[in-house]
């Protein structure tokens, strides 16, 4: 009698959607809004060139919860 393990495919499959749908999906080097005001980056390079683009320049604001990043506004 053979024994035959159970496929991890789906399991696979379901882990990939749920993640999506946690919204794992969001590119790591995006700056997005965290607040009203406030936006989240990566890195102080990022949110330099992001408020150079519009004529502004950042002001820092503090790490993002968890340490996943940099909290700042363009002023």
């Amino acid at each position: 009698m053979k024994w035959h393990a159970p496929s991890l495919q789906p399991s696979i499959l379901a882990l990939g959607a749920a993640l999506a749908v946690a919204g794992c999906s969001t590119p790591p080097n995006e700056v997005m809004q965290f607040r009203e005001g406030v936006l989240r980056a990566t890195t102080y390079t990022l949110t330099q060139s992001y408020c150079d683009q519009r004529s502004q320049s950042p002001r820092w604001l503090g790490k993002a919860p968890a340490e996943s990043g940099v909290l700042f506004r363009c002023e």
